[in-house]
């Protein structure tokens, strides 16, 4: 893939299997993916990478399907947006992403949404039905959800459009991957017909594009007072220029200055 794949998993409502689906999801894709669990708070916000977490924490089950990256998301939906963005920045370096929860759906553009339906196809919470507007795929339990009378009128504008897979079909998560990589394959492709080398990608990778045409090392200095600089101003520089919020902090202490008020450990 040319460019980062971003795939959203969300669902009818709590416990009806996200977390497996992104999961199973996760074992199949090749390559340095990495994932993202959002659990929504009241007050506080924080991004952590949560290493010691308990084995049967939505995390650790992320890491041990091969994600090479995974990030825990707290945060009130209030302020969701400059969190997840954030979130998403600081795995710039993975191939693609696969972000948990109902929430990111509405703040970031999914290259692919997942929706999940438990056995009761009829319970769906308020946030579900915004996001079933976005869905490209649908998993099912027991019965394809359009059949069920209770949902019948919200989900039929969309049933056209969707792809059904039923979690319990033997090559289910198989023939989702498959699609997956079909839509991808058409995203990559209309985005450029130029073939890369090995050499140029790595290029590429390395020394990243700046948007703007200005110079990050410039800019961080023009902003710095006392050998500092806030870290919502270095982050604003990184969207600015380009680069992922670990070049900006690696050039940060290049130039010997202290990012700081970063609660979020994005530097």
């Amino acid at each position: 893939m040319n460019s980062q794949t971003i795939i959203s998993v969300g669902g009818a409502h709590s416990g009806c299997g996200k977390t497996t689906v992104a999961e199973n999801l996760l074992k199949l894709l090749s390559g340095s993916w990495g994932a993202i669990k959002y659990t929504k708070t009241a007050f506080y916000t924080s991004v952590s990478r949560n290493p010691e977490a308990p084995e049967d924490k939505d995390t650790s089950r992320f890491r041990r399907a091969g994600a090479g990256d995974v990030l825990w998301v707290q945060s009130p939906e209030a302020g969701l947006e400059e969190t997840i963005d954030m979130a998403v920045n600081m795995l710039a370096h993975c191939e693609g992403i696969v972000v948990e929860g109902n929430a990111p759906i509405e703040f970031l553009s999914p290259d692919i949404v997942i929706f999940v339906f438990g056995k009761d196809t009829g319970r769906l919470k308020p946030s579900a039905l915004r996001i079933l507007k976005k869905t490209d795929i649908v998993i099912y339990q027991d019965e394809i959800p359009s059949s069920d009378p209770s949902n019948r009128e919200q989900f039929e504008p969309y049933r056209n459009e969707i792809i059904h897979l039923g979690i319990k079909e033997r090559a289910c998560f198989h023939k989702l991957k498959a699609i997956i990589m079909n839509k991808t394959e058409k995203r990559d492709t209309a985005e450029t017909s130029v073939n890369v080398t090995n050499e140029e990608r790595s290029n590429i990778e390395t020394n990243p594009p700046v948007k703007t045409g200005s110079n990050p090392g410039e800019e961080l200095l023009k902003h710095t007072k006392d050998k500092r600089i806030p870290c919502k101003v270095a982050r604003k520089i990184a969207e600015q220029t380009g680069l992922p919020y670990h070049e900006i902090g690696k050039l940060a202490d290049e130039l010997n200055i202290k990012i700081t008020d970063c609660e979020l450990g994005c530097f």
